[in-house]
């Protein structure tokens, strides 16, 4: 396909408005529940939070052998505070599970999903170059990322200045939790984009990444409590992973969240440019 348009704006080979209105249209129901699920999470998790009073669950604490302080990232005196409480919120299962999958589900759709469906020969026989197709695809996502973590923000935000807690913790120490969340959601969907750029079945590329994924948490885990395997948790992603340690006074939480975000937003902008130079050169097979 011949690259070149006459009278095409400059932007002509990297965007294109069709592609991304239909990306949308793709990822709106999963963008749309995951906006219902954390705009409820944070009200429901910081009220059932509360219901456990203060002393009686720095009580429940001291039962917990010290060695798992490793597995939390920070002491439990901190973990005993409002704000503690609520940073939990941020390695629940429900807001790391959703981001990965937020992150597997478009990532594993942009190329492969499509060329499994048959639908990616339709959509590149027309005018259209491949680099515009996988940048259209890579930003509505990324902005797909951008506003579900604004949601979990507004909604963190609200639950913190008006619910149970509201006048004890001041809600902008979260903000550097939420865009902790956010690197996680980029890095993840980078690696799923690069994976699908290079594979021809969705169900392959999600298998990848669920490898990916249980072998990251098990490298954390295996830095964490084995000393002389430090090491290996350098070598999972969700070593950058820590929203519970960014929640603290003065600001250090931003130091934190900048070393975070530049390892996972690094990783997940790396592969996505990896991604497209891979799409732009590879041979598509025709649909079956």
């Amino acid at each position: 396909m011949d690259d070149e348009r006459t009278n095409a704006p400059p932007w002509s080979g990297w965007w294109d408005g069709a592609i991304w209105r239909k990306t949308w249209g793709d990822q709106r129901v999963l963008v749309l529940s995951l906006i219902a699920l954390w705009g409820v999470f944070p009200w429901l998790f910081i009220w059932l939070s509360a219901q456990i009073q203060m002393t009686a669950f720095q009580g429940l604490l001291s039962f917990i052998p010290k060695d798992w302080q490793k597995l939390s990232g920070v002491p439990f005196a901190d973990v005993a505070t409002p704000a503690g409480r609520v940073a939990l919120a941020f390695v629940d299962p429900v807001v790391v599970l959703a981001a990965t999958v937020f992150g597997i589900t478009r990532g594993s759709d942009a190329v492969a999903g499509q060329l499994e469906r048959g639908t990616l020969e339709m959509v590149l026989a027309q005018p259209l170059q491949r680099r515009a197709f996988f940048f259209t695809q890579a930003t509505a996502t990324v902005a797909g990322a951008a506003l579900l973590c604004g949601v979990l923000l507004a909604s963190v935000w609200s639950a913190v200045a008006l619910g149970p807690w509201a006048g004890e913790v001041e809600p902008a120490r979260f903000v550097p939790a939420v865009a902790n969340v956010f690197g996680l959601m980029v890095c993840i969907a980078g690696l799923a984009t690069c994976v699908s750029a290079a594979d021809s079945y969705r169900s392959r590329t999600i298998g990848i990444l669920c490898a990916f994924y249980v072998t990251s948490l098990l490298a954390k885990l295996v830095g964490r409590f084995v000393g002389w395997l430090g090491w290996v948790g350098w070598l999972s992603i969700f070593n950058a992973y820590e929203p519970q340690r960014l929640v603290g006074e003065g600001g250090s939480g931003w130091w934190l969240v900048a070393g975070y975000d530049a390892i996972l937003l690094g990783v997940g902008v790396a592969a996505f440019v990896v991604g497209g130079m891979i799409f732009v050169r590879r041979d598509l097979p025709a649909p079956l």
